[in-house]
């Protein structure tokens, strides 16, 4: 391929794949790579154009072999099934044009039919999701400054009666009582002076998290932990004191989640991936990005917390205080970036999706 062509391509935000006269993909640019989520290795690596589509839609399969013949017309499909990879569907259109030269192929274009609307809905969900935590945030702040004169008044009681031991035990109470609330408050409102960024490789911080899950089980934990990690991936500018808190926060819910539901043969999969191609995150147009997820083959998170999962004490559980994940979407945003959560019986992913800006890749800048 012409590199003036090639370059034409990979400058589309349609993703584009080529294919030779047996329907088996010999080129992928990169917006094929992010709608897929594959590599291009992987797509031009003996895959066929109709392993993407779902086997139900036999009609199109017939379409694409017609398309091959000489002289043969393009055609439009509209609301085609994708499936990349099990538990992965994507609605898009398809566009089929048949090209001749040296070979014979095809050039399908892809658009996904629920991009825009995925990232409405992103839109939509983080302005409702600042709009709430800042509401918490005020109710917070009128909390906290009452409980200290609370703490002080019980204090003073105590200094002042405390030969009464039966006194002493109720200022006890209100003492204990007032720090708890203190200590709650203080999470609701995060850190008030976060720490600098400094250039670091997630994936030490991802062990750091690994290793501190396991000081927290002793070992004695039957989750298994599968590390599929892109080694190629660059530094990231971190506040990694907090990134360690936001990765603990998601994996130490699916820890709960796996051990309360006594899931059979429980496993917890951390995947790190580098996403090229423009990406929109926060309303911002990004080059490229990094993304961790992770993914367990736990209960699922149930329908009617779905949509709020990310507020402020929304939880599952009878003893939980639903921070957690509220607290981790605050310190990734803190960093540009965004966190996106499917969910299912048997299988819940947690994505982070952190920016890159010029960072180098595989030796390339991006």
């Amino acid at each position: 391929m012409q590199a003036d062509a090639k370059a034409i391509l990979e400058s589309l935000s349609t993703a584009v794949l080529l294919t030779d006269h047996n329907l088996k993909i010999v080129y992928a640019n990169t917006a094929a790579e992010q709608l897929f989520s594959m590599s291009i290795s992987k797509l031009t690596g003996g895959l066929k154009l109709t392993d993407l589509i779902d086997k139900s839609q036999k009609s199109l399969t017939d379409s694409l072999q017609q398309a091959l013949k000489p002289h043969a017309q393009g055609f439009n499909a509209s609301n085609v099934l994708i499936i990349p990879e099990p538990h992965q569907t994507i609605r898009t259109d398809l566009y089929i044009t048949h090209y001749s030269g040296k070979g014979r192929g095809l050039i399908a274009e892809f658009k996904a039919l629920d991009y825009q609307q995925k990232i409405n809905q992103e839109m939509a969900l983080r302005s409702q999701h600042l709009a709430a935590r800042d509401l918490i945030r005020s109710l917070a702040h009128e909390i906290k400054n009452p409980l200290g004169g609370i703490r002080g008044a019980a204090q003073l009681l105590e200094m002042s009666y405390g030969k009464y031991e039966h006194l002493t035990d109720y200022t006890q109470v209100i003492i204990e009582q007032s720090d708890r609330l203190k200590n709650l408050v203080d999470r609701l409102l995060g850190p008030q002076r976060p720490n600098p960024l400094t250039s670091c490789n997630i994936h030490y911080v991802i062990e750091k998290v690994l290793s501190l899950e396991d000081m927290a089980t002793r070992g004695n934990s039957d989750i298994r932990f599968i590390k599929d990690y892109d080694p190629s991936l660059p530094d990231l500018l971190l506040d990694v004191d907090a990134m360690q808190q936001a990765i603990l926060n998601i994996i130490s819910n699916a820890v709960h989640a796996l051990s309360e539901a006594k899931t059979a043969h429980p496993q917890i999969i951390i995947q790190t991936r580098a996403q090229l191609g423009s990406r929109i995150i926060n309303g911002i147009k990004y080059p490229s990005a990094t993304i961790v997820s992770i993914t367990d083959n736990g209960p699922g998170i149930p329908e009617n917390i779905r949509e709020t999962l990310f507020y402020p004490m929304v939880t599952s559980r009878p003893q939980g205080h639903g921070l957690g994940l509220s607290i981790a979407q605050g310190i990734i945003e803190r960093h540009n970036g965004l966190i996106e959560c499917d969910s299912e019986k048997g299988r819940t992913v947690f994505r982070i999706i952190l920016p890159l800006r010029k960072d180098k890749l595989a030796g390339k800048e991006v």
